[in-house]
């Protein structure tokens, strides 16, 4: 997975994730802490069509 650039809600900033930092806590969430802030995010994934397995970016 290529680095993913993502913002904080809490400090609303801008931040990449690279796959070293992510954690899987299950198999439909992907859990990463903001370099800034160091809030904890989870971020749930796609588990159906074309885009199964990405995270969803904010939409």
């Amino acid at each position: 997975m290529p680095m993913l650039v993502r913002k904080c809600p809490k400090c609303e900033q801008l931040f990449w994730i690279k796959e070293e930092d992510i954690q899987y806590p299950d198999s439909d969430t992907m859990r990463v802490t903001c370099h800034h802030c160091l809030q904890v995010l989870r971020i749930p994934l796609i588990v159906k069509g074309a885009n199964a397995g990405a995270p969803k970016m904010g939409h």
